[in-house]
């Protein structure tokens, strides 16, 4: 066979039951300038049988390999990589199918515009059984979507092998999110473009890798850190830890100095912080003499605020905006990041300061804020009564345009020339999500006792300082 336009691999472990569809859909393109590779991933279901099929039905294009044990997305991404004789390739899920004129659509917008390297599509939400739920359409980049935080789906997205090949493959060191991966190397090089149209079908089931959150989270912390790993220089932006411990709330007196699952509030952050290899300084910032002495007895700076700081109608960016400017004045540190880090938080780790920082080094934000994705069906008030906010979720789909994120308030990291009295977010703002369970803040009595529950049922290492992979 000669050199084809397209290469496209389809790896599988264990997708049998849906394996011949996928393949089904390659076959029934309205281009046949492709080739196939299909990846038996250490199956052991109906899988060498249906590869064994369809590699003997067309040996011209079709190339079938075959691992005992499962080697993963990158591995195997690597592998085609190698063997690739395309000018473009793709990626198909085996439980996934494409639309027939897939092919054409997204080889066509590359062919056209020499400057895209990479293209993807919208695309369909099918059920287990193929029934069609919904229709992801994706924001348009450049014109809804300026802030490339968010990736492209990682099947069916098409990129140039050169590009790919240039920018050295996959990281094997990471079993998941591959796409996230590509997308993050490919849009801070390259112009991606989407395509309006959708041109594949994404199959829900219960079996879906994309369903393990916290699997998901930590590939996206490593694909980052290495990302930054590879930009970094002998001259590095100085970043200013900063914990404003305000310790006067009359619902909560001496909060910060209270225990909270075995230990002082205020220890799960100075732990995070000073164990955090992101953060050259850490200060603490607070509106009490007994913090000052904890602080400076646990070997961390501590500043005592103006009292007029302290009072219900301050906002936070005063107190972090007199911290920044007292330091520079005072103390000669000119941070060129800081990364507020709420007192009220025990549960925020190290692995999530990294997080934050690495993300507004690598996307051309103001300022990365944390956050948890919001899975529950919401309401507005309408003219007839309740409307959904994300009526998507009456099907429980998570479709990106109606996606609902809830600042969890654990930490904000900010270019410092953001910061001012009234602001210091800017206009392009980020965000890292964290777990759920992991965004709960200290806010009342209950949420006391919720934390003081869950941190004392954790395993004897702090959470501050346990490392999610």
């Amino acid at each position: 066979m000669g050199r084809p336009l397209i290469t496209l691999y389809i790896p599988c472990h264990n997708y049998g039951l849906y394996l011949k569809e996928a393949v089904d859909s390659v076959f029934a393109q309205s281009i046949d300038d492709w080739e196939l590779i299909i990846i038996d991933d250490g199956s052991s279901d109906e899988t060498p049988r249906i590869c064994r099929e369809f590699g003997w039905a067309d040996r011209e294009r079709v190339r079938i390999v075959r691992h005992d044990e499962a080697q993963g997305l990158q591995r195997n991404a690597n592998r085609v990589l190698k063997m690739a004789r395309g000018k473009y390739i793709m990626r198909l899920d085996a439980d996934d199918w494409l639309d027939e004129s897939a092919l054409l659509v997204m080889s066509e917008c590359l062919e056209s515009r020499p400057e895209v390297a990479m293209v993807y599509p919208n695309y369909f939400y099918v059920d287990a059984q193929g029934r069609q739920l919904g229709v992801e359409n994706r924001k348009k980049v450049g014109e809804e979507a300026r802030l490339l935080d968010l990736p492209a789906h990682g099947a069916c997205t098409m990129i140039r092998r050169r590009v790919l090949k240039a920018l050295g493959g996959y990281d094997e060191r990471n079993d998941a999110q591959d796409g996230y991966e590509l997308w993050l190397k490919v849009s801070r090089s390259y112009e991606v473009e989407n395509v309006s149209t959708p041109l594949f079908y994404y199959r829900q089931h219960s079996d879906s890798l994309s369903r393990d959150e916290e699997r998901l989270l930590t590939a996206r912390r490593r694909i980052k850190r290495k990302m930054v790993e590879r930009l970094e220089g002998d001259v590095q932006p100085r970043v200013l830890g900063l914990i404003p411990a305000k310790n006067t709330y009359k619902t909560l007196p001496d909060i910060a100095l209270s225990d909270v699952g075995g230990k002082r509030l205020i220890d799960h952050t100075l732990e995070a912080a000073v164990a955090c290899p992101s953060l050259d300084e850490v200060w603490v910032t607070t509106d009490c003499d007994r913090v000052v002495d904890y602080c400076q007895s646990r070997k961390v700076e501590a500043m005592l605020r103006p009292a007029v700081l302290s009072r219900a109608d301050r906002q936070l960016s005063e107190v972090v905006f007199d911290a920044v400017e007292r330091l520079e004045t005072e103390r000669d540190i000119h941070p060129d990041i800081v990364v507020v880090l709420s007192v009220h938080s025990p549960l925020r780790g190290v692995d999530d300061i990294v997080k934050a920082v690495d993300s507004l080094i690598l996307y051309d934000a103001d300022s990365v804020i944390s956050v948890y994705e919001d899975y529950d069906l919401h309401f507005t008030h309408g003219g007839d009564g309740l409307e959904p906010l994300n009526p998507a979720m009456m099907q429980r789909l998570r479709l990106e345009r109606e996606g609902l994120y809830v600042f969890n308030g654990a930490l904000t990291a900010v270019w410092r020339d953001m910061i001012g009295p009234d602001d210091y977010y800017g206009d392009r703002i980020s965000h890292i999500v964290m777990p759920r369970r992991d965004s709960v803040q200290l806010k009342s009595p209950f949420d006391r006792w919720l934390l003081d529950s869950m941190l004392r049922s954790q395993p004897v290492e702090s959470p501050a300082l346990k490392k999610s992979g």
